[in-house]
């Protein structure tokens, strides 16, 4: 089996108010969570024998921080980092495009090309209202030629 070599990784860290995190946590759950690029939802493990992080099904963490028909969501997401340290999407090989979501189209560098597509993005409170978004990403992949 192959390997391909291992692409840089860049990082960018956003501080966003809970309005904005609702926005992108909304986008991940209704409309990346589908699509081939998207990995999995993980939360970090309280006892780390099994690796550190645990996966959260898509529908789990729907339910948790956006039920549907929910009243007081911003309480919702509040309890949720209350009981979860941070929340992780993570993408396959090939990265999300970070122009795919809304939020991070109009936060991140747009002239910042080592950033085009993202590969983990996590999310954790900081400050009361506050929240730290990290996104780990890289270049564009290289076309395939066959």
């Amino acid at each position: 089996m192959k390997r391909s070599p291992q692409q840089p990784q860049e990082e960018v860290r956003l501080d966003l108010e809970l309005v904005t995190v609702k926005e992108l946590l909304r986008d991940l759950l209704f409309r990346e969570a589908g699509q081939v690029y998207f990995k999995r939802f993980a939360i970090p493990r309280r006892r780390r024998w099994f690796g550190t992080w645990r996966t959260l099904p898509t529908y789990q963490a729907e339910r948790q921080l956006l039920p549907v028909g929910g009243r007081d969501m911003n309480r919702h997401i509040e309890q949720f980092f209350t009981i979860h340290a941070c929340l992780r999407a993570e993408f396959h090989q090939g990265g999300m495009p970070i122009t795919a979501i809304w939020v991070l189209r109009q936060r991140c560098p747009t002239l910042n090309p080592a950033l085009c597509r993202v590969y983990s993005l996590e999310c954790a409170p900081s400050q009361p209202g506050s929240y730290q978004i990290s996104i780990s990403g890289g270049p564009e992949p290289p076309l395939a030629t066959q």
